[in-house]
């Protein structure tokens, strides 16, 4: 099959979306098929690039940093892909198309003339499906405005496949007779894996969270946690940049959090395993996650998680190897803090059980498998149904 994928992101741009985009694509090339990837630029990385037999073609867009595309700038992908795109089907004939978010990129599937007689696929992400990010005010509007056109492009398309079994019944809301695939992320387990001899927890339990740092992630919970459990042995490392970061820094100084919190900023991916297997414990209580591409990661470099009871969360975490908490509840947080803490043992073993699950549930392999089935079926080469959750 010759696909050609459409993502405004794709590393080292973005998050889990621009990584699964990269993953997928690299796999599906192993497969036999050719891939091209029509995705925004930065800075000074190249216009074209072969990478891993991957043909990467990239457009301008008006992005707010390297890791944070923004609102603005997705939509400006979406206008500068238009033309490229127009020009990219007019010389090559693809038999795929497959977008990553049904909004904003999604649009570009409404371009009249040659693209109406060519199958494609949707992938929805989470931020792209109408009730998911209600925290986020202009996406929020944006999806009330545009619901019925978003709507018209899941019709439309061969295929629409949600990142959880959470997103999908988000999305069924919107289209309650849809029928929507689930295919859950992967890991790639030989670069997340616990270091040895990294870890030191003699004096206490560090916690690490990953993140973009935006309000709906929930990590100011996790300071007022640490605040009021009031132990200086507990200490955390902050992973990421975002416009929220302004409001953690200071919030905990007000708490007088200084010496136990520090924020690292932005991590290369292929440094954040080292990252992970110096800390004892994952946290991250967000209000929303259509996946949760850190828990995964955190998992397979071994350590147990703590999360809250949203989305793609409640599929990745178990009793076994983790500890999920009411959306919002504080003092949950703070007892699932305690009870890790408390028991070095547990906490081992939830540890192992992270790395198992990871390992038998979440590799890229059977994803591009997944989705290699899902393009069969849109293209009427196979019949099998796709449509069961990949997740355990």
């Amino acid at each position: 099959m010759k696909i050609l994928m459409l993502n405004y992101e794709f590393p080292p741009l973005g998050g889990g979306a621009g990584n699964a985009t990269n993953n997928i694509s690299r796999n599906l090339v192993e497969r036999g098929h050719q891939v091209t990837v029509l995705t925004s630029g930065y800075g000074r990385f190249p216009k074209t690039e072969l990478k891993e037999g991957v043909r990467i073609l990239r457009v301008p867009a008006i992005r707010n940093s390297i890791h944070d595309c923004g609102f603005k700038g997705a939509l400006s992908y979406v206008a500068f892909a238009l033309p490229r795109f127009i020009q990219l089907y007019a010389r090559e004939r693809f038999d795929i198309l497959h977008y990553f978010f049904s909004m904003p990129t999604g649009l570009l599937s409404l371009v009249p003339g040659v693209f109406k007689n060519t199958p494609y696929v949707v992938s929805l992400r989470g931020s792209d499906v109408p009730g998911y990010d209600v925290y986020n005010r202009p996406v929020h509007l944006f999806h009330k405005v545009l619901k019925p056109l978003n709507l018209y492009i899941w019709r439309k398309s061969g295929a629409v496949v949600a990142l959880s079994e959470s997103l999908k019944h988000t999305a069924l809301k919107t289209s309650p007779d849809l029928r929507i695939d689930v295919i859950a992320n992967g890991v790639e387990t030989d670069l997340f894996r616990p270091l040895d001899g990294l870890k030191d927890d003699r004096c206490g339990m560090s916690l690490i969270t990953v993140s973009r740092l935006i309000n709906r992630k929930g990590i100011d919970m996790v300071l007022k946690a640490l605040h009021e459990i009031n132990d200086p042995n507990i200490r955390l490392l902050i992973v990421g940049e975002g416009n929220y970061k302004p409001q953690l820094m200071s919030l905990a100084e007000k708490l007088g959090l200084s010496d136990r919190v520090t924020f690292y900023g932005y991590c290369p991916r292929d440094e954040l395993p080292a990252l992970y297997s110096r800390a004892c414990v994952f946290v991250l209580p967000s209000f929303a996650e259509s996946f949760g591409m850190v828990f995964a990661e955190a998992m397979a470099c071994h350590l147990p998680v703590i999360g809250s009871r949203v989305g793609g969360v409640v599929d990745l975490v178990r009793p076994e190897n983790g500890i999920l908490i009411p959306q919002g509840d504080v003092e949950m947080l703070k007892s699932a803090i305690l009870k890790i803490k408390d028991s070095p043992q547990l906490r081992m073993q939830m540890g192992k059980n992270s790395r198992r699950r990871v390992e038998l549930y979440y590799s890229w392999a059977s994803v591009g498998a997944r989705y290699e089935a899902v393009y069969q079926r849109v293209l009427g080469h196979a019949s099998k149904d796709t449509s069961s959750a990949f997740i355990r």
